[in-house]
């Protein structure tokens, strides 16, 4: 049986608890924007609200159709998932909450590249060659 020990601080006041089986992430949203605000390990929903308060969510780790939260991600509670914050204006979201380019990645293996917004284009990056 896995057993860990996870502390968690709130307030100047330790909680500490086992975690019995397999350890389960939750994140806690900001309810106005469901953005995250943190992810801590824990063993229920219901402990996290209880001893902490706010708004929890579950996310996996290493989970297929699932992508982990993390500060700054948004929750989408229809999706029971996260994405990542938007890296650029003009990317958009697909079905997977996952963030893509109005013009795909280069194919070729000349790369890397940069996504450049004024252009709405890929660059090449020089990459420097070590002595």
């Amino acid at each position: 049986m896995f057993i860990e020990k996870a502390i968690i601080f709130k307030e100047r006041k330790c909680f500490s608890y086992n975690i019995v089986n397999k350890p389960m992430h939750y994140a806690e949203i900001n309810p106005a924007t469901n953005e995250v605000l943190r992810v801590i390990v824990c063993d229920s929903q219901t402990w996290c609200e209880q001893n902490l308060g706010g708004k929890w969510a579950r996310t996996y780790y290493s989970t297929a159709g699932k992508n982990y939260a993390g500060q700054g991600y948004i929750y989408y509670p229809e999706k029971e998932n996260f994405s990542a914050p938007q890296p650029y204006p003009s990317w958009t979201l697909d079905d997977n909450l996952h963030w893509q380019p109005p013009t795909p990645y280069p194919a070729d293996t000349t790369g890397p590249y940069a996504w450049d917004e004024a252009t709405q284009t890929w660059t090449s990056i020089e990459t420097p060659i070590n002595p």
